[in-house]
């Protein structure tokens, strides 16, 4: 079964990330992370972008056996809500995700997730090592 997921930010705070999925295109359901999918073994899930957050939710999803794609250039869900009239909601995003060929989205695998965790947190040691260095030198 197929699982076709949009990551937004919430109404209320605007700080948080929710996350509407659907399997048909015609019933939509809200949840707070990944794991709250009820996908199982063989299934795969389509979605728009994968936030740092959530990292451990698709973990989880992938040691369940749950095939996850995520998409490669974001413009295609403009491009496509143009091209289909849709609005640009979370509703309108899983409907442009459903009709986006299966070619423009990239297969996640665990350790691309992991691997991605690291780096990120390598730049912002790096970015946090620059600032110390420029107040460093300011000082000197």
């Amino acid at each position: 079964m197929k699982f076709y997921a949009d990551v937004h930010r919430s109404k209320r705070s605007g700080d948080g990330l929710r996350i509407t999925f659907s399997t048909v295109g015609t019933t939509f359901k809200h949840i707070g992370g990944f794991s709250g999918i009820p996908a199982g073994r063989g299934d795969q899930v389509f979605v728009d972008t994968l936030p740092v957050q959530h990292t451990d939710g698709v973990i989880e999803l992938l040691r369940r056996g749950v095939e996850f794609y995520c998409l490669r250039r974001l413009t295609l869900i403009e491009r496509v809500c143009g091209e289909l009239r849709l609005p640009r909601t979370a509703r309108g995003d899983i409907r442009a995700l459903m009709n986006i060929e299966e070619r423009w989205f990239r297969r996640v695998t665990e350790d691309f997730l992991v691997m991605r965790r690291m780096i990120l947190v390598y730049r912002s040691l790096m970015e946090t090592h620059q600032q110390l260095l420029n107040k460093y030198r300011a000082f000197v």
